[in-house]
Order: C-alpha cells, then sequence, then structure tokens
C-alpha cells in the first residue's frame, strides 16, 4: 500500500522550518516523495490518511539509554548484581518497546552489562520482537574500580585498552564508549578525569582504525579537555565539575571543545526528572542546583557553536524511557527552538553515527521512521508528548489514537 499522511503541520527533522501544506508519500517502507499536497493527491494508488490537527515528524533518537536499567530511581549498584543476563535482556527490550511507542524509532544504548543489549539490538533487528532500533557500544570501558564497572568493561593501560577496544568490536558493537571520568557508581569519582589523554588517545585510535566511532562520558572538566584532545567523536553530558564536586563552565575548554565541533548530549532530563519525582518532603535543592547549572553550561555552549544532541540518560536514576519529550523540552530552555531541539532529536544524532542515509529526517528515500503528534510541535514542544502514531519502515506499529483513513 502506498500512502499519504496529510499533517497540518510537517518539520522535517533537519532544522528547516515547518511546512504547511505538505505530505509524504510512503511506499516499501521508504520515504517515496515530499512536497506540496496539491502535487501530490492526484498520484495514482494512494491512500491517504488525513491527519488533522497534528505535527508529522521523523521518528525521534534518544541518544543517550540504559536499555538494562529500570529508570525507577532504583540504586543500579547492587541491584544490577541481582539480575541475571536473560532478565537484562528482557528488561532490554521492553524498554525499547516503550521507547518505540512514546515515538522514539531508534536509540543509542551507551552501556550495559555484557552482551545483553547487543542480544537484544539482534533480536529486534530480526523480527523477534518489536521495539526502538537499537545502536549499542556493549559495556562501557572504564578504570578499574571505575564508573559502570559493574557492566564488565574494567580495563587500564594502553595495550589493555586496544585489546578491548579488538573486543568490542569483534562481538559487533557499533560505537565505543569510554568513561572519561568517574559517575554516580559508589567508589568512582566524577570530580577526576580517569584515563590519561594518551590513553584516550589510544583508544580513539584504536576504534577509528576498525570504523568505530567514540563517545567519552565526561563529567569532570579536565576529562572535557583530554577528550577534546584525543579527538573523541562524541561527549556525554559534559558538566564542567571541578574537583570540589560544583559545576561551573570553564570557558577555555568551553572554546576548544566549540572550536573541535564535538557534539555533546547533555542529559539535562536526569536533574529535572529528580525534582519532578521527589516527594513534597525531600530536599531537592540539590537537584535544583544541577538542572539550573545544567541548563546554563548547555546553554553556553549552545551559544559557542557546541553542537548539542538530545539523550535523556533514559535507565539511569529516575528517568523513564516514554518521557524523552522532556529532554526536547529542557533543550527549548537551553535556547534552541522547538524545529532545533527536534533536530537535536532526529537528523543530529542520526547524522553523528553515520544514520543520515537511513533515518532521521523526512526525505526522499530514507526509510520511512515517522512520528505524528497532537498539535503544532513548531510552536509547542510538548506537543511531543500526545503520541497519535508512530511508524517504523513504513508500518504504523503504535495507532494510541484514531487515525482517518480518506
Amino acid at each position: 500500500m502506498r500512502l499519504l499522511l496529510h499533517p497540518d503541520w510537517l518539520v522535517d527533522g533537519t532544522g528547516s522550518e515547518v511546512g504547511e501544506h505538505e505530505g509524504v508519500i510512503v511506499a516499501d517502507g521508504a520515504i517515496e516523495a515530499v512536497g506540496l499536497i496539491r502535487d501530490l493527491a492526484n498520484l495514482p494508488g494512494l491512500t491517504t490518511i488525513r491527519l488533522e490537527n497534528a505535527s508529522l515528524l521523523p521518528g525521534l533518537v534518544n541518544n543517550h539509554v540504559h536499555l538494562n536499567l529500570p529508570g525507577d530511581n532504583t540504586p543500579m549498584v547492587p541491584w544490577l548484581d541481582t539480575q541475571t543476563d536473560a532478565s537484562l535482556a528482557l528488561r532490554s527490550a521492553a524498554n525499547a518497546r516503550r521507547s518505540l511507542v512514546a515515538g522514539i524509532t531508534m536509540v543509542r544504548d551507551c552501556g550495559a552489562r555484557g552482551t545483553t543489549v547487543l542480544d537484544t539490538r539482534d533480536a529486534i533487528e530480526d523480527d523477534l520482537v518489536e521495539g526502538a532500533v537499537i545502536l549499542s557500544c556493549g559495556w562501557p570501558i572504564t578504570i578499574t574500580g571505575g564508573h559502570t564497572r559493574h557492566m564488565g568493561g574494567e580495563v587500564d593501560g594502553s595495550d589493555g585498552l586496544r585489546r578491548m577496544v579488538r573486543r568490542l568490536v569483534g562481538l559487533g558493537v557499533d560505537f565505543i564508549k569510554v568513561m572519561a571520568a568517574g559517575g554516580g557508581t559508589p567508589g568512582s569519582l566524577p570530580q577526576f578525569p580517569s584515563f590519561t589523554a594518551e590513553e584516550l588517545k589510544v583508544v580513539v585510535e584504536t576504534s577509528h582504525e576498525l570504523g568505530r566511532k567514540v563517545s567519552m562520558h565526561c563529567i569532570a572538566t579536565e576529562s572535557i579537555d583530554r577528550a577534546v584532545a584525543a579527538g573523541a567523536d562524541m561527549i556525554e553530558h559534559a558538566m564542567f565539575y571541578g574537583r570540589d564536586l560544583i559545576p561551573r563552565i570553564d570557558e577555555a575548554v568551553a572554546e576548544r571543545l566549540a572550536r573541535a565541533g564535538t557534539p555533546v548530549t547533555p542529559t539535562l532530563q536526569v536533574a529535572r526528572d529528580l525534582i519532578d519525582n521527589q516527594s513534597p518532603s525531600d530536599d531537592v535543592t540539590l537537584w535544583k542546583e544541577r538542572c539550573e547549572k545544567g541548563i546554563e553550561i548547555a546553554s553556553r555552549l549552545w551559544e559557542l557553536g557546541v553542537p548539542l544532541l538530545a539523550g535523556s540518560d533514559a535507565g539511569w536514576r529516575a528517568t523513564a524511557f516514554d518521557t524523552f519529550w522532556k529532554e526536547v523540552a529542557e533543550l527549548v530552555a537551553v535556547g534552541l527552538t522547538p524545529v532545533q531541539a527536534i533536530a537535536a532529536a532526529t537528523s543530529g544524532p542520526a547524522r553523528v553515527m553515520g544514520q543520515e542515509q537511513v533515518t532521521g529526517a523526512i526525505r526522499t528515500g530514507l526509510r520511512a521512521d515517522l512520528l505524528v503528534v497532537a498539535g503544532n510541535v513548531a510552536e509547542d514542544i510538548r506537543c511531543l508528548q500526545r503520541v497519535k502514531a508512530v511508524f517504523q519502515g513504513g508500518q504504523q506499529v503504535v495507532p494510541t489514537g484514531p487515525v482517518m483513513v480518506a
């Protein structure tokens, strides 16, 4: 069946302004044509779906998730150690499905235990289960005693790092993830860098030689600087923690980051969720300060020209998989327009991960991964939570409301 989708508003995911009186033809799982309705409507063999008071946009790409984790504020440690690989793979499949229902057609998993998410990725590719397409790093590389060590990636020294990268690539990972600083794992130190600049360069060189990009988790300011110097392809969080555990922008480091053009996924939703999900009796002062500081830092990076990508860190702490709209809304709070924020959640991550010829935009020839939401999302980013339909590879997988066929 060839479908003509006729919304009131079309946002193509590239950052271009919203289109009106435009439609999209979907056939054989791909976008066959994009254009004015008056030019498309009279083409033969079309079934028209009129999407009244709705926006059509690309399926979202959540650029930072942890599919293994529950996202209900359960501490990762010791919870992760109580799980079997089978239970983690099943949870990952369920979280990929939750993501899809929320309009997310692709996720980038930034760390899981062993091969559990790689196995889930392959199961989705083989149509054994339904869920968002997964790009996976397998497990994160970390120092002995470092952040996410419970996932199995502890390694030290240049030779160990080369072997680890080669092992991961041999397992079929889509990219390499490195914990360049500590984080929320008990015993790790988020205010200090983990690997030396030379060790990070070894990871980048080895990964690039084997055709894989490198993402680096950077909480400490010094870890950001080392990641940029090493040639990281992506930076996660970029929180600019000083050694006193206080986040504050370092202008010199930020400017080097901007000159390098390295994209940052600031994962702002984590702090927002920890505020929203606390009981009235809880002390949320710390998270309110971190939320405000995170927006301030991301705003400065945006002003300097650093590309920002939308990734919610779903699974970590209290961040769920079906509330990604909140991360995109946080980018609007940073200073992006709704259309720019949508690009940061669609074509931006697709391009950075080398998927721009596959998905991430409404463009002829790309896979028909599409999202329909109620209202004009270019005016109100909160429309992203009002999902009417989701198409993955041209198939309508989530009809959560009536979609009228004329």
